[in-house]
This record gives C-alpha cells, sequence and structure tokens, in this order.
C-alpha cells in the first residue's frame, strides 16, 4: 500500500486532499505541530496524526513514505514566526529528513506569482523555497504547483468577503484593480492527486487558476450580486489602500498586513492555464456562488 506523508494537512487545502485521497487504498500520515487541530481527521480510515515540535527530527516519522505532499505556508508574519522560518527552514528540514529515508517523490504547493523581484516577503521567500526544492531534491522526483487564490466551501479569501458584503453596506475596497483567476479547491485536489504518479509533472512548475479573471473590485461585485446585495463600494487608490491597511494592522486580530497588499498588487493570473493539462473543465467561481448553499 502506497504511504503518502502530507505536511500542512489540518488547512483548508489540505482537509480536501486527504478526503479525497481516503478513497483510494493508501496509508496518509498527517504531520501536524498541534494534533488537536487534526481531531476532524481522526475518524478517517488509514489516517495516521504525527505531532512534531519543530526541533525533531522527521527521518524516522517518515521511514516507509512513498510520497511528501507538501501544503506548509502562512499569509501572516509572526514575531516567532517568519516566513523564512516557516517556509524555507522548514523546507531545507523536509528535504533532508526525505533523503535520509530515499524517499524519491515530493509534490510542494507554491503560490502564483513567487518571484524573486517580488517587493512582497510572502511571494519572496515562496520563489527561495522554490529554489530549495529544486536544488536540494533534484536527483528526484519533484513538482511545484503554484495556484492562484483558492476558493471553496472553507476557503479564507471569498467567505471573509462574503462575510463583509453580507454585514458591511459600504465597502471601502483595497487595491480594487489587483487581478486574479480564482481556482475551485476540488479542481486543484485533483490535480494534486493526478501528479502523484504523473511522470510528465517530474522536474516541473505549473501556474494554475481557473476559468475566469477578475480584478478585486469584479470579485466583490460579483459576491454581492449572488448574495443579492447593494452594498456601495469605494474604490481606494494605492496611497489610500496603504493607509486603511496600516489601520486595520492596529487590531489585536492579524486581517490583513501591508505585505498581503504587496501580494495582492502582484498579478495573480496565468498566461498559459496548466490547470488544463490535468482537467478539460474548471469550475467558475460565478458558478459556485450562486449555488453557495448547496456545498
Amino acid at each position: 500500500m502506497k504511504v503518502i506523508s502530507i505536511f500542512g494537512g489540518t488547512g483548508f487545502i489540505g482537509t480536501e486532499l486527504i478526503n479525497q485521497l481516503v478513497k483510494s487504498r493508501v496509508e496518509i500520515r498527517v504531520f501536524t505541530r498541534k494534533k488537536n487541530k487534526a481531531n476532524h481527521l481522526k475518524s478517517l480510515p488509514r489516517v495516521k496524526i504525527l505531532e512534531f515540535p519543530s526541533k525533531n527530527n522527521l527521518s524516522d516519522d517518515l521511514k516507509g513514505s512513498d510520497v511528501i505532499i507538501n501544503l506548509v505556508g502562512i499569509l501572516h508574519e509572526y514575531k516567532s514566526v517568519k516566513f523564512s522560518t516557516a517556509h524555507e527552514d522548514f523546507v531545507n528540514k523536509l528535504i533532508k529528513s526525505a533523503l535520509n529515508q530515499n524517499i524519491k517523490r515530493l509534490i510542494h504547493l507554491s503560490a502564483l506569482g513567487a518571484n524573486k523581484k517580488s517587493l512582497s516577503r510572502y511571494l519572496h521567500s515562496k520563489y527561495e523555497t522554490e529554489c530549495i526544492v529544486r536544488n536540494k531534491f533534484k536527483e528526484n522526483d519533484w513538482t511545484i504547483l503554484r495556484p492562484s487564490i483558492v476558493f471553496g466551501i472553507n476557503d479564507k479569501f471569498i467567505n471573509l468577503f462574503k462575510k463583509l458584503v453580507q454585514f458591511l453596506p459600504i465597502i471601502f475596497l483595497i487595491s480594487p484593480k489587483s487581478e486574479f483567476q480564482p481556482i475551485y479547491v476540488g479542481d486543484l485536489i485533483d490535480i494534486i492527486i493526478k501528479s502523484i504518479n504523473n511522470k510528465k509533472t517530474f522536474k516541473k512548475a505549473f501556474n494554475l487558476g481557473g476559468p475566469e479573471k477578475f480584478t478585486f473590485y469584479e470579485i466583490i461585485k460579483l459576491i454581492a450580486k449572488c448574495d443579492k446585495k447593494l452594498n456601495i463600494i469605494i474604490s481606494l487608490n494605492k496611497t489610500m489602500s496603504y493607509l486603511f491597511v496600516r489601520l486595520l494592522m492596529l487590531s489585536p486580530v492579524k486581517i490583513i498586513t501591508t505585505d498581503n497588499l504587496k501580494s495582492m498588487e502582484t498579478n495573480n493570473t496565468v498566461k498559459v492555464n496548466d490547470a488544463y493539462n490535468f482537467k478539460s473543465t474548471l469550475k467558475e467561481l460565478s458558478t459556485y456562488l450562486i449555488n453557495y448553499k448547496k456545498y
């Protein structure tokens, strides 16, 4: 039986992935820093939850794995956790452990817009992590997947703005011209699973988007239309967007940061949509929003 080890498996994408993988005859090891975050996965068949402190060697628990899927990523930095720690340092450690156990297959989830010259620390860190995968795992079979924003019933992007549309009659919209190509989580999961044994994906990176391109303003308008709301949307220019985000950063709860804003200002669409290498049709955001209550 194939053994698949998943890091970052307790989040939105990871949960959806595991729910699909258990339909096949595979053993799944879910690695997490806090075991209680994986309570919703414990009842699933052939799923083993493994807790690992940051300083622990991963090699022993990875023993016997055929595939590693890395979904680990943070959108906000904290005093105790920086992008470089969560992304680059972790992947360095993961690859070292994988090589010690002679594991040949790694699928790494990056982000569309990852770039060496990015002004966003998040996107720059994602780029540096890709370089680590390419260089440190170069003798083995890696695949890098770069999705645009991912939407689904438990996502933190579309759902946040659905709530704002529901409760705020007036919305001050930062970076309204930012461009996105949202991909449905079910489509992304299909692509990850299809990549596992597909030799054509080895040592390659794929840019993944949905079937439609939107500006941020258009996404909010679409959400409002589907929810039958008549919100007043006030678009903020670049200067006002930064001032507004700085104001929001005073909140004890991190909603958005100036680095998130810099990420948004990076074009999040694809010139060639590699998602169609895996699937002939992709779910549209508009269709999803119209049928939201069914999901």
